[in-house]
């Protein structure tokens, strides 16, 4: 019994109609790979983009960085307020030490008048005589420079030359100077017209008034005091000495290279301001 085979379609085709049957095969197979490839590589791409996005070491890493920056501009605030503070208190505190020792600075150079407790004067033209010669020989013997002067352990001559001169740093070159003996309680300056001299006591007693300065204000080179004469308690600069005798209101110019007392007189009133 014959079997009915039917003709294989492949053995009907010529060599090149089976060659270009084969290629398309072959193309389709092909171009099936190449869509599973990139199917794949898709997914991959969209693992790593999903990775990349959910990634908590990355955006801890970028938290760190923005962390950093801010951390560093707080800093640098922080700094430039510090340096700005600090930069204050120094001047407040330079401002302060100046002021001191700009008092300081008067009040050494007032002591001669305070010392005998001038009375008050409204100009250098008004000062009594006495008053000129007496604070004059306190200056040179506050000054502690009398060494060069001749003594006999009790007293020491001063020329009239230096009590001039004397007279001259504290109120000014147009002061009228009087040459004459002065006495001041139980203290007693002698003028000696022939010898033009001064015989004034080596251990005078200074124990009486100290200045403090209350107030201090300033127009240009005129300076206002407002002095407070402190009791004869340990002597100049005692800060815990708390109430003064009285006050006295010490008009002052001052330039760079010198002082001048110009006038002194009594603190206003309520009533009188």
């Amino acid at each position: 019994m014959k079997k009915n085979i039917k003709p294989n379609e492949n053995q009907n085709l010529n060599g090149d109609e089976k060659e270009e049957k084969s290629g398309k095969i072959l193309d389709s197979l092909e171009g099936n790979v190449n869509d599973v490839e990139k199917a794949l590589e898709g997914e991959d791409q969209s693992e790593n983009e999903t990775e990349a996005v959910f990634d908590p070491a990355a955006r801890m890493i970028k938290n760190r960085k923005s962390f950093f920056v801010v951390g560093l501009i707080i800093i640098l605030m922080a700094a430039v307020g510090l340096v700005s503070t600090v930069r204050f208190t120094m001047d407040t505190v330079k401002d302060i030490i100046n002021q001191t020792s700009l008092k300081n600075e008067f009040a050494e150079f007032i002591n001669p008048l305070v010392i005998i407790d001038a009375p008050a004067f409204d100009s250098t033209e008004n000062i009594p005589p006495s008053v000129v010669i007496s604070s004059a020989i306190w200056k040179i013997l506050l000054s502690g420079n009398t060494d060069k002067y001749e003594s006999d352990q009790t007293n020491m001559t001063i020329s009239e030359i230096d009590v001039e001169s004397a007279a001259a740093a504290l109120f000014g070159y147009n002061v009228e100077v009087v040459h004459q003996t002065v006495n001041n309680g139980a203290l007693s300056f002698e003028y000696n017209s022939s010898a033009k001299s001064y015989s004034v006591p080596v251990d005078a007693d200074n124990n009486t008034y100290w200045p403090r300065v209350k107030e201090l204000s300033s127009i240009g080179d005129t300076f206002t005091l407002v002095i407070e004469y402190m009791p004869p308690i340990m002597g100049i600069g005692n800060e815990a000495i708390k109430d003064p005798g009285k006050e006295m209101v010490y008009t002052v110019s001052r330039n760079a290279s010198s002082m001048t007392v110009k006038a002194i007189q009594y603190p206003q009133t309520e009533e009188e301001s």
